[in-house]
């Protein structure tokens, strides 16, 4: 691929991701209460999601697409389910400072979560089989090219993803004080569980 076009394929997932959606407001909670490294394990997951989307379309499998989307209510569900408990265990937390903790556990956790974000959305698909044909010939699709287009898409899902948390980080300069911990639990926890209301609605 000219650099034109991988160029013009950036933009496009650019305006697509800059969306606001429930992964923007994901990452944006979780940099507020637990900060970058975590956020960005979330963003991580979320971009993961994305491109499997990806690999799906460029593919052209466009029946198993159509599988995965009626598949995808019952998936969908699954993860709605998922950040709403994380969201609700977020709310009623009772710590007095920020949490910076990055265990083992916690990031498999993250991961999940973001991964549950992004995947849980079956317009993703649709989208992707939507405006990637526009970009490549998805018939005479070569190994390089498949690469070119996931880094392309990945890269810059996360950008987006990364200017969330930095916003997130933004207001949590503002908010860290102990007085106002449980208002940013029950605030961040409430937006969580909205995003999972979200996703499954969307």
């Amino acid at each position: 691929m000219d650099i034109l076009t991988l160029l013009s394929l950036a933009f496009a997932t650019f305006v697509y991701a800059i969306s606001p959606g429930p992964g923007l407001f994901a990452v944006l909670a979780t940099s507020t209460r637990y900060g970058a490294v975590s956020a960005l394990w979330l963003s991580i997951g979320h971009t993961i999601a994305d491109m499997l989307y990806v690999s799906i379309a460029m593919f052209a499998l466009t029946i198993l697409a159509q599988t995965i989307e009626q598949g995808m209510v019952y998936v969908k569900f699954f993860g709605a389910a998922y950040l709403l408990y994380i969201g609700y265990q977020q709310y009623i937390a009772k710590g007095v400072s920020f949490e910076t903790r990055s265990d083992k556990k916690s990031i498999i956790k993250l991961l999940i979560a973001g991964f549950a974000v992004g995947g849980t959305n079956p317009k993703s698909i649709i989208y992707y089989l939507s405006f990637l044909p526009v970009f490549i010939d998805l018939n005479n699709l070569t190994l390089t090219t498949e690469m070119e287009i996931l880094g392309v898409v990945g890269l810059t899902v996360l950008f987006v993803l990364s200017l969330a948390n930095v916003l997130g980080l933004k207001l949590r300069a503002y908010v860290e004080n102990p007085n106002v911990i449980k208002r940013v639990n029950e605030i961040t926890g409430v937006t969580m569980m909205l995003v999972g209301v979200f996703v499954a609605l969307y």
